[in-house]
């Protein structure tokens, strides 16, 4: 089943949207959009205490249970700090949204599809009246010390929330901690399983999985084994990173992982969009280490964005990321690297002991846990 978003504007009536501060402008734009034949451009003023904001006027929309769906396009990500939607009416109370909590989301300077949900609420203020909104407002933020750049919006519509929030538990590069550590203190706090994201050339070296330990992850723990490499696939031409897909994906397949075969973890989490557009010709997903509220179903499957945990992260964080998704229902896809009894001080590596409490958290949440494919299975694409 296909879950449409409902328009709230497509960008093609100009007069719709209004210049609503008192820095920077705002105008329609024919030669770039997403939808149609044109967008807005917001261009801001290079000062952070001076944002470019523009209005839309609505009849009254019911948005107490919904997320929103928002194309946009950033000249330089970099010269943005935030990009805020607020919601609201003819009052001063309005909810507040932090559109991309992390702005490397649109570091490829091309469209990107960007879902939001009320976990990633920056503020409210009074009681707004979500039942019936009548005034959405965008607003760009430039970082300190910026020069004026272009924000362009294509597209903001809503969709439906999910029925519960769900909670995805990763490891990159196929650690042997995987195996002698994770899976039994998961196991101990009755967490099913997870997903290893594995490099095909590390398999087997020293401190790696081997071969029996990733099938036994799968077959006897339900583990689900995914595709993962070393090299920044930014540097490579599209015969490198051909080679590269082909390499890992021919390499599950042929240890009888055909599922987690369809879904990737970016090497450093880096991308670009020959990336993207390469990646679509092999997986399903694409896995980054963008720091943000995943929203179900995720509006861009090619760009996951995640809560990163390494040896900065402490409980309390966990705490409230699974607050949020309990409560917001959206999906907490928490990526670790190892798990050591003693770290090395290594920001990837996270003290056994620690990685034990945040389990604890999670199993104490009762959200339900599931594998990347599984979540990814169970989502339809949800297409404007």
């Amino acid at each position: 089943q296909t879950v449409l978003s409902e328009v709230l504007s497509d960008m093609q009536d100009p007069r719709a949207w209004v210049h609503s501060s008192e820095a920077g402008s705002i105008r329609p734009d024919t030669s770039t959009y997403s939808h149609g034949t044109q967008s807005l451009q917001l261009t801001t003023t290079g000062d952070p205490d001076r944002p470019t904001s523009a209005d839309l006027a609505l009849q009254g929309v019911d948005m107490t249970d919904c997320q929103w769906d928002l194309w946009l396009r950033a000249e330089d990500y970099r010269q943005i700090r935030s990009i805020l939607l607020e919601l609201g009416g003819d009052d001063e109370n309005y909810l507040r949204l932090d559109v991309a909590p992390d702005m490397r989301t649109l570091r490829t300077g091309s469209w990107c599809r960007v879902t939001v949900n009320r976990a990633a609420e920056r503020a409210v203020v009074g009681r707004p009246h979500l039942e019936r909104v009548t005034r959405v407002r965008l607003t760009a933020e430039p970082t300190s010390d910026s020069a004026p750049s272009r924000l362009w919006l294509g597209y903001l519509g809503t969709l439906p929330t999910a029925d519960s929030g769900i909670v995805s538990i990763s490891f990159d590069d196929g650690y042997d901690s995987d195996y002698k550590t994770a899976l039994g203190i998961m196991q101990r706090c009755g967490i099913p399983a997870a997903t290893s994201y594995v490099i095909a050339d590390k398999v087997g070296l020293p401190g790696r999985m081997s071969a029996d330990q990733l099938a036994e992850m799968r077959e006897v723990h339900g583990w689900d084994i995914a595709a993962h490499a070393s090299t920044d696939l930014t540097t490579l031409d599209e015969a490198g990173m051909r080679k590269e897909f082909e390499t890992i994906r021919s390499f599950l397949l042929e240890h009888g992982y055909p599922e987690g075969a369809a879904h990737f973890a970016l090497p450093m989490g880096r991308y670009n969009d020959l990336v993207l557009r390469t990646s679509q010709s092999y997986f399903d997903s694409l896995r980054t280490i963008d720091v943000a509220p995943e929203t179900l179903a995720p509006g861009d499957p090619y760009r996951l964005r995640v809560f990163y945990c390494g040896s900065y992260t402490t409980e309390s964080q966990v705490e409230k990321a699974l607050a949020r998704c309990q409560e917001h229902r959206c999906w907490t896809h928490m990526v670790f690297h190892r798990i050591d009894e003693d770290p090395d001080a290594a920001p990837e590596s996270v003290k056994a002991a620690s990685f034990e409490r945040f389990m604890k958290r999670v199993a104490e949440s009762g959200l339900p846990v599931k594998t990347v494919p599984e979540v990814m299975r169970s989502q339809s694409p949800a297409l404007a």
